[in-house]
């Protein structure tokens, strides 16, 4: 059976590659992914690219399964970890892929990164991903549920759809406490990593970049 290689390259910094992704770009034929993932592999791609955006998923997914299924090596990139807001979902909803194996190289989320630069165990936390949106008011309703019984909320907040001071706004008037401290990291690992430590109320004000991810502790003041 053809196989395509659902590859996780990390949260952003070529320092979060790990040696299994490096080693699965370099041995591909093909190599399909945004073009920040593409720039991870500047050295070590030897095979065909083709950029990955937004309107053409469909399209790129189709022209992966077409070389697997050529016999192919195929890698598809998929920041941070395919199975967590990542390109997995995509590609098992899609009927193109029964007929090849679907590999996955897990990555470093930028939820792990985020939970380590904020130095706390994230292993009772609620995680939500409002990301392509993907903003239902069940979800927005089990995210309040979660904080109003005692766990911390973990999140990638979509900066159009779904941005943190949205979520502060309607938690809010889901009766939390608008001191509630809230902690956003930005574009972590890389250079301009930022850390904003808030509440529910002063994020009401502030603004933050698509790559961040929000953390909500419960029953804080």
């Amino acid at each position: 059976m053809a196989k395509l290689s659902i590859v996780g390259v990390g949260p952003g910094s070529p320092d979060y590659v790990t040696p299994a992704a490096r080693k699965t770009v370099q041995e591909a034929q093909v190599i399909i992914g945004a073009e920040r993932s593409l720039n991870l592999f500047k050295a070590e791609i030897h095979g065909e690219t083709m950029t990955l955006t937004a309107k053409n998923l469909n399209a790129a997914l189709k022209y992966a399964v077409e070389s697997a299924e050529k016999g192919k090596n195929v890698a598809l990139l998929s920041t941070g970890d395919p199975g967590f807001s990542g390109l997995l979902k995509s590609v098992l909803s899609s009927k193109l892929v029964r007929a090849v194996e679907v590999n996955v190289i897990p990555g470093v989320s930028s939820i792990q990164a985020c939970a380590a630069r904020l130095g706390i165990s994230w292993d009772e936390a609620c995680l939500f991903t409002f990301h392509e949106g993907n903003v239902s008011e069940e979800k927005k309703t089990e995210l309040a549920t979660c904080l109003k019984n005692g766990r911390d909320a973990m999140l990638l907040p979509d900066s159009r759809a779904f941005p943190p001071k949205e979520i502060a706004g309607f938690l809010i008037k889901a009766g939390l406490d608008r001191k509630t401290a809230v902690f956003v990291c930005e574009n972590l690992t890389l250079s301009d990593e930022k850390v904003t430590a808030s509440s529910l109320e002063g994020v009401l004000m502030l603004d933050f970049p698509s790559l961040c991810v929000m953390v909500i502790k419960a029953n804080s003041r």
